[in-house]
Formats: C-alpha cells, structure tokens, sequence
C-alpha cells in the first residue's frame, strides 16, 4: 500500500480551520499516511505526528528524515500531553483529530477492519498490545457481547446476534472476519440486509477493543489546557457516537457555568474555554463526497481556544 492512495478527508476545510503557518506547532494526532500533515507542512507549520499503527509510523519516520519540521511518535492522540512534553512543546497551535479507519487499514485484511475480506478477526489499531476483537468474541458473556453490539453500533439485533455467536463459539472458534460475517449472515440473511449489520458489528468491536470513545472524551478533556490562545481544533468524526461527544465537548466548552438551570447562583466555576468556529457539522461536498467513499460520512467541527 503506497501513502498515494490514502486521499485526506475535508482537506480544504481542515486547512481554512486550524490556519496552518510558519512557526505554529500542530499535532495530527491521527497520522495514518500522513495526507493532511502533509498539507500543513506545505502551509510551514511544525507538525507532531501520533499514531498506534507501526506501519503508519514507518511512514511518518521516512517523511521526517528529510523534513525535519516532522515529528513522529507512536503513541494514542490521548497521550498527546506526553507527546508534546517529549518533543518540548508548551502549547498547541492546532489539533487535528480525523477519526475514520483508513482506506488502507480497510484494505489489509491482516488488520481484520473489514467483513469484506478474509482475515483475523483483529481490530485492533496497535497490533502489538491488548485484546483482539476475537478474544472478546469468545470470551465475553453473551449479555456483554449484545451491550458492545448496541451501545457502539446502535444494533437492534444486538441480542439475536450475542447469542448466535454464543452457540457458535461453543462449537468452533469465530477467530476470523470471515466467522463473524457468517454468523451475522445466519442472523440476518440475504446481502443488502446483512451489510450494514455487519457494518455496524465491526464498528462496535473496533470500539471496544481500542476503547475509542473514552480515548477521545480524555483528550478532548484535556486540550483546552494545551492550547495556546487562538488555538484550534479540529475533529473530523464518522459515526453519530463520535459527532456527539465532540458537539457535547464544544457546547460545553462555549459556556461559562455549567450549573443546572434550577441553581440560582453558579456554584461549578467553570469558565468558558472556547469558541466554536462551525454552528452545525461541516460535510463533504457533492464532488468530494463522489469521489472518496470515506468522506460520505465525514462530519467535521471546529473551535478556537479563547
């Protein structure tokens, strides 16, 4: 897989909102093929590349030996704090969180991100550490795996399908993607219904096993700290689960108490951190939207730090 055929999401966008510059240290706290890092470091910007997957970071690393405004560490965007302790940065100019599975992480089946192909049934975003989504498949208890299937992928069928792999597991291991869209199939027969089923299985795995949603809750949670005055963030996200922690985060963030309405006087002492720059999620243009699958989904927000 070549960094050519990753095509960046809501470039143009990205760019217009973190404002990219000579002298401004930006985190891309998602590197993958480095699209969008890319592009800030054509605009001068000092940009700080994180990423879990090794494969990434090899990529990152041979771009930084001959940019030396390139940073690379293989580290979780929430772990960010130390990444920049590390490097010797006080402050953000920008962040940039693009959230989505890259094209070419769909495209490796050894990465297991995807039904379509035949692979391990992995998930996981560092391939090195932690559980694999085939161990929670056969582990987990049935009322586990059916609270991961509706809570991260909104799945109505979550209980016929917990126990579909219950009975399944108790007679041969689902260790592949190719187990699990089988199973999914028996549970939900013919093509065009099982498809986004399958889709919305692999989504709530993939949740699981790399813990993303409190991934994001605490950075999200910390960045107002690390970001230098006028800073910006920017979150590219790509399920409802997601868009709604961050506009939850920037709704939040704009207010000065946080005290219920029935509270006469503010007790909380909360102080209004930020400035949204986007009054509803940003989405791909039609043109944008044909050409690249992944930007169809594609919600970006935007705030500055005040």
């Amino acid at each position: 897989m070549t960094a050519a055929r990753h095509v960046p999401v809501l470039l143009a966008e990205t760019l217009d909102y973190l404002e990219p510059g000579p002298g401004k240290h930006i985190i891309d706290g998602t590197f993958g093929f480095g699209g969008h890092t890319a592009a800030l470091l054509e605009r001068g910007a000092d940009v700080l590349g994180l990423d879990l997957d090794e494969v990434a970071m090899g990529a990152c690393r041979e771009r930084a030996a001959a940019e030396p405004r390139l940073h690379c560490r293989r580290l979780s965007f929430r772990r960010l704090d130390e990444a920049m302790a590390a490097e010797g940065w006080e402050r953000l100019d920008g962040i940039l969180l693009d959230l989505g599975v890259s094209s070419w992480q769909l495209d490796d089946p050894g990465k297991g991100f995807s039904y379509r192909g035949e692979g391990p049934l992995d998930l996981r975003f560092d391939q090195d550490s932690g559980r694999t989504a085939a161990d929670l498949v056969a582990e987990l208890p049935e009322e586990e795996l059916a609270d991961i299937f509706w809570k991260y992928g909104e799945e109505r069928a979550s209980r016929r399908l917990a126990r579909a792999l219950v009975r399944e597991r108790a007679l041969q291991p689902v260790a592949t993607t190719g187990d699990l869209r089988r199973v999914v199939e028996g549970v939900v027969p013919g093509s065009i219904k099982s498809e986004p089923v399958l889709s919305r299985i692999f989504q709530a795995l993939r949740i699981a096993v790399n813990d993303e949603l409190s991934a994001l809750t605490e950075t999200l949670d910390k960045l107002p700290d690390l970001l230098a005055s006028g800073g910006r963030i920017v979150v590219i996200s790509y399920h409802s689960l997601e868009d709604r922690l961050v506009k939850r985060f920037m709704e939040r963030e704009r207010r000065d108490c946080l005290c219920p309405p029935e509270i006469p006087a503010c007790v909380c002492g909360h102080k209004r951190t930020l400035q949204p720059l986007t009054r509803k999620a940003v989405q791909a243009g039609r043109d944008e939207a044909a050409g690249n699958r992944r930007a169809r989904s594609a919600r970006l927000r935007a705030a500055m730090r005040i």
